[in-house]
């Protein structure tokens, strides 16, 4: 949250000369001495106005382990990206990780009318796009009308379905007039980065969709100064950024490096700063030892799962899908690969929403129920050969995920051993990220190990609505179930958290009933940065939350700031 500054004087109140009191007359020494304080006062002033410019520039170098599909926040899907390009586009608000509260951002406040059917955003002055142009209200209109347009095909539309209209009152008063009330409306407003009217108003939607993101104006702390494909991405400050003085780093880079091993090693010998998600065990060992490393560490708002096709023959029957998590001993995958830095998965909400229903029991780890199971669909080893089949074709799939990830990778081995148990032949394929997210979309996969990073917003629509599985939607396992759609809708509408918990949690209890996941853990979010940088706030909001504020130097942090 931003605040006006109050310029401190740095010359002294004259002194008033009161009749009969005796002045002491200063020695030219002592006025020697007073003016040097005083230059000395000026000096310092003066640098704390240029935000300590002893602790200015340097380059961070962060180590990933995947190349990002895309940055353009009109096309994306890839959560990470998201990471990436809001630090180069501004949102009217800032998310706290409450997942409930804002603070300003492009907006400086913003108020409801009395029936909470209008949403009224002033906006900031003294913001300019990296071309030049100023921004202003006609920006946020143009944004809007493009993220409802059906021709720009943007993931997030379904968030602006309850906005009837946007109006520009002046340059800088916007109003968001919605259909009806209900508890997410900032949240909705507020979604999606905000884009140039001159620039969404010059080409067809498509032709926007399809630009790389170094041709996007920008408004944030950052923009691009390098972008080498599959390889590094470098990001350089923005001089016309709003927040004069930052960010204080020269440049941050995010190098590629495809392999997770080969990350710690460069983070031990300093050729990077910093990684985030390292292996459980790296992580372990560095927060008990002293490596000149920080460790951060907090709940992700994701969840790691098995991702079963609908599409498939194998995984079309719920049963079918309840015999595969049955046959996985989910809490020994925990307890090899996560040091106590995960806990189990039963819903597609994460414990940290008020929504999410903890009174879900995990499916019991059960091989020979699993068994039962599938010797009553017509699965037996009828020929011997120690896999199980029906009609002549042996009960086999693919288990998709991606390289670099050792955890995922693990995983694929202990569920291929943990099936094979029982008859099941999987066969891992490990696929670099960006083709990986490809064959996603395109739900050409039979099964994957993957992760979701949850919205902030209590919906479950956009992943497990029949809705949603369109072309470009979230649900790529062709789930659908009329009545979880029903309560999800009716629960979505409801202002009184506590009228809408119980629909949440029965939606969620049906969703866990018939296993389209297997939900593997809630893992814990991690973050690894060389000691030489302070600053750093991750948050569940994003890793990189507040990376115009990292810096190098020796502020002296708030303890506990390490360790949320």
């Amino acid at each position: 949250m931003f605040s006006d500054i109050v310029k401190a004087d740095i010359f002294p109140v004259q002194e008033k000369i009161i009749p009969g009191r005796k002045v002491r007359k200063m020695s030219r020494k002592t006025d020697y001495l007073l003016i040097m304080v005083l230059a000395a006062t000026v000096l310092l002033v003066s640098c704390a106005g240029d935000r300590e410019p002893s602790l200015r520039g340097g380059t961070l170098v962060v180590g990933e382990i995947s190349a990002y599909e895309s940055l353009n926040p009109m096309s994306t899907t890839d959560a990470h990206a998201r990471d990436i390009y809001n630090l180069m586009f501004l949102s009217l608000l800032d998310e706290n990780d409450d997942f409930l509260t804002f603070e300003p951002r492009l907006a400086t406040s913003w108020e409801f009318s009395s029936d909470r059917r209008e949403l009224t955003f002033h906006l900031r002055d003294d913001v300019v796009w990296s071309d030049g142009v100023g921004f202003t209200a006609h920006d946020v209109l143009a944004t809007f009308t493009a993220q409802k347009d059906t021709a720009m095909a943007w993931s997030g539309r379904h968030l602006k379905e309850h906005i009837d209209e946007v109006q520009v009152v002046d340059e800088y008063t916007v109003v968001f007039h919605f259909s009806h009330v209900y508890p997410y409306q900032v949240m909705d407003a507020n979604d999606g980065p905000i884009l140039p009217k001159h620039f969404l108003e010059s080409m067809t939607r498509q032709e926007i969709r399809g630009l790389a993101v170094e041709d996007f104006p920008t408004t944030g702390p950052f923009r691009i100064g390098e972008w080498v494909r599959g390889q590094s991405l470098t990001l350089i400050p923005f001089d016309g950024y709003y927040d004069e003085g930052k960010p204080y780093l020269d440049r941050v880079v995010f190098k590629i490096v495809p392999d997770q091993v080969n990350l710690i090693t460069q983070l031990r010998s300093g050729e990077i700063d910093c990684m985030e998600s390292p292996p459980p065990m790296e992580f372990d060992k560095f927060r008990k030892g002293d490596f000149g490393i920080k460790t951060f560490n907090f709940p992700a708002r994701a969840y790691i799962y098995i991702g079963w096709n609908g599409t498939h023959p194998l995984f079309r029957n719920k049963d079918i899908r309840r015999a595969m998590t049955m046959a996985i001993d989910r809490q020994l995958i925990i307890d090899n690969l996560y040091y106590g830095l995960a806990e189990e998965c039963t819903s597609p909400f994460i414990p940290q929403m008020w929504a999410y229903n903890g009174d879900i029991s995990p499916i019991a780890y059960d091989p020979e129920g699993a068994k039962r199971i599938l010797a009553e669909m017509g699965f037996t080893d009828s020929d011997g050969d120690g896999w199980l089949d029906r009609d002549g074709k042996r009960f086999e799939f693919e288990m998709m995920t991606n390289q670099g990830n050792q955890i995922r990778n693990d995983i694929q081995v202990m569920v291929q051993e943990h099936l094979g148990r029982i008859g099941i032949k999987v066969e891992p394929v490990i696929l670099e990220w960006t083709v990986m997210v490809e064959r996603h979309k395109a739900e050409d996969f039979e099964s994957i190990v993957s992760a979701w990073r949850v919205g902030t917003k209590v919906d479950l629509a956009p992943i497990w609505s029949c809705e949603a599985r369109k072309v470009g939607g979230y649900n790529r396992i062709d789930y659908c179930n009329a009545e979880v759609d029903r309560l999800n809708s009716t629960a979505c509408g409801i202002f009184d958290f506590d009228e809408a918990r119980p629909l949440f949690f029965r939606a969620q209890e049906i969703i866990y009933e018939e296993q389209p996941f297997t939900f593997m853990y809630n893992p814990q979010a991690m973050l690894l940065l060389n000691e030489r940088f302070t600053g750093a706030k991750p948050d569940a909001i994003s890793m990189y939350h507040n990376l115009h504020e990292w810096r190098v130097g020796t502020v002296k942090e708030k303890e506990g700031d390490d360790a949320p």
